[in-house]
């Protein structure tokens, strides 16, 4: 890596903690279907958008990395990204079905 390259960071990922925090210790607790299943489908955007397709960049690579490493670098991350559309599609099937909150 190379210090004029800024690598892309994701954000803090929701998490139970953040789905259970309150603001007080009379606050209820928030806690949804609907909400855990909508903190899960936004984990896989962030992880799909803030990891594998922010490094489809080469740009965010070391300047010395080879152009034939990238493409096989970029070939393996296409796999993921495929991979976390489907999770993001049922993931959403899911909220659509019981996300419905009480």
């Amino acid at each position: 890596m190379t210090d004029s390259v800024a690598m892309p960071m994701l954000g803090a990922m929701s998490t139970r903690e953040d789905n259970l925090a309150d603001d007080g210790p009379h606050a209820r607790r928030h806690e949804t279907v609907g909400g855990m299943l909508t903190s899960a489908l936004n984990m896989e955007d962030e992880i799909s958008s803030g990891v594998y397709e922010d490094y489809l960049d080469h740009r965010h690579w070391p300047a010395q990395l080879d152009d034939d490493v990238f493409v096989e670098i970029g070939r393996r991350l296409t796999v993921l990204i495929d991979d976390t559309k489907k999770h993001k599609k049922i993931l959403q099937a899911l909220v659509n079905e019981y996300g419905k909150d009480e």
